[in-house]
């Protein structure tokens, strides 16, 4: 039997406790031997992104009309 095979039995004759501290602990190793990631600076680069190239933002009767429009020349 290897030790996989034992630890798998082992495992499923623990109690429901039991195998909650057990998936605790090998979660928080999981967490710790993880490299961690550099982080990008994403909301820096993506500030700006969905500015309207004119720069001022429609109003919401402006967004109405443009998915009017957009609707009436889909189902022409």
């Amino acid at each position: 039997m290897t030790v996989y095979t034992e630890v798998v039995s082992k495992v499923k004759r623990m109690s429901q406790a039991e195998k909650l501290a057990l998936l605790r602990v090998l979660a928080d190793s999981l967490t710790q031997e993880a490299p961690k990631a550099k982080r990008k600076h994403t909301l820096k680069s993506l500030y700006g992104a969905l500015r309207p190239k004119d720069g001022r933002i429609p109003t919401d009767d402006e967004l109405k009309q443009d998915y009017t429009n957009y609707l009436a020349e889909k189902y022409k």
